[in-house]
């Protein structure tokens, strides 16, 4: 262990007793908040009415929200790789077959004409 690692850690906890004092005092600026007082600003109470019970039970639900959170994270990515290996997609229509027999086209002059679109997925070789 290094001897400056006592000191690294000592001003990192006195920084975060800083910061954690500093939330304490909240002003109101207008329509907007402040942690230095302005002119006209009124001081806000910011206190946690939350109870130690209720304080953990939220950080449960945060941590679960954030685990469900990556989990979709990663379905999306498989699914956007999935995808991308299908290749090729049809847009539009095709001709349809009949029990194995094509179906035959239109005559009508003003038939129009059967087009169609192939889209390729981001990644698709």
């Amino acid at each position: 262990m290094n001897a400056a690692t006592p000191w690294v850690a000592a001003l990192s906890l006195a920084a975060a007793a800083l910061a954690a004092h500093a939330q304490d005092r909240v002003y109101r600026c207008g329509s907007s908040y402040s942690q230095e007082p302005c002119s006209g600003g009124s001081l806000v109470a910011v206190d946690d009415a939350r109870s130690a019970g209720q304080v953990a039970q939220a950080q449960k639900v945060a941590q679960l929200d954030a685990r469900l959170a990556e989990a979709l994270v990663r379905e999306r990515v498989q699914a956007e790789r999935a995808a991308a290996r299908q290749g090729l997609v049809l847009i539009g229509t095709s001709t349809p077959k009949m029990h194995g027999q094509r179906a035959e086209r239109s005559v009508h002059p003003r038939a129009k004409d059967e087009r169609i679109t192939w889209y390729r997925a981001p990644g698709a070789n």
